[in-house]
């Protein structure tokens, strides 16, 4: 008998304990849900002169001589809401002999020599003016034939516009090494995410 009041006490009071120890880790708690979450990627779209895709030829210039020079200044955009930065560069850049001149064909071979002679500088052109003026800055000055390395043309935030400037001269220094010549290119502009 003593045995069995010992197991009903233990019993009891195994039962005391688990009951009280639900009670001892009660705790308030309330749950709130947010629906309709989404996640959507940003855009970059670069546009030129309001064109995409960019389908214009920006430069045709004939019967050039030394001292000849002209700038064209083109709109970029970023018509997309991400921001990146501009880059450019010329691509596809082929001279040819054009048509050979009596002067020209007493220097001897005539290889076409056009684009190692003919300069050009690019900058953003904040006010159009052809010229580097106030803030701006260069961001590449050399040979047309040089100008296949990257140029910075720095940041272009979603929806805004760059007025990016491009002149050409061809030196007085240069000789009739270039009568006839024609040198043929392509201008790439490239808008990277930051």
């Amino acid at each position: 008998m003593i045995k069995r009041r010992a197991i009903i006490a233990f019993l009891a009071l195994s039962m005391v304990a688990v009951m009280s120890s639900g009670a001892l880790y009660a705790y308030f708690n309330d749950t709130e849900t947010s629906s309709g979450n989404s996640f959507t990627a940003g855009t970059i779209d670069l546009t030129v002169d309001a064109q995409n895709p960019w389908a214009s030829t920006e430069f045709t210039a004939e019967n050039l001589v030394p001292g000849s020079t002209g700038f064209k200044t083109m709109l970029l955009t970023n018509a997309g809401n991400s921001p990146g930065t501009l880059s450019g560069r010329l691509t596809n850049i082929n001279n040819g002999p054009g048509s050979t001149s009596e002067p020209e064909a007493l220097l001897g071979t005539d290889a076409g020599e056009l684009g190692a002679n003919m300069m050009i500088t690019v900058w953003v052109d904040s006010n159009s003016n052809g010229l580097v003026d106030g803030t701006e800055t260069t961001a590449y000055s050399g040979t047309v034939n040089s100008a296949t390395t990257s140029w910075n043309l720095g940041p272009l935030a979603g929806g805004a516009t760059s007025k990016v400037s491009i002149k050409y001269l061809i030196p007085t220094s240069v000789g009739n090494e270039i009568q006839g010549d024609i040198c043929t290119f392509s201008i790439e502009y490239t808008l990277t995410q930051t």
